[in-house]
C-alpha cells in the first residue's frame, strides 16, 4: 500500500506520511519501479503504534505552559 492507504489506515493526509518517510519516522518496506513508497501491513502497525508515543506531550510542554490561573 502507498501513502494514501496508510493515511487513510491511520487518520492522518497521505502528505503527513510523506513527510514522516523524508523526516526518517516512517520507513516504507520498498520503493516500486516508479519510484513510489510500499508498506506493508506491519509497517503500518509500527507506525500506529509509535503515533501514541509521538503524539504524548510532557508535562508542562503544550501551549498552556507557563500560563498561571
Amino acid at each position: 500500500m502507498g501513502p494514501l492507504e496508510v493515511g487513510l489506515a491511520l487518520g492522518v493526509k497521505p502528505q503527513v506520511v510523506v513527510n514522516w518517510i523524508r523526516e526518517g519516522r516512517a520507513h516504507p518496506s520498498a520503493v516500486d519501479e516508479l519510484g513510489r513508497f510500499r508498506f506493508t501491513e506491519s509497517d503500518v502497525e509500527e507506525l500506529r503504534a509509535g503515533l501514541g508515543q509521538r503524539r504524548r506531550r510532557p508535562a508542562g510542554s503544550g501551549p498552556e505552559a507557563g500560563v498561571e490561573t
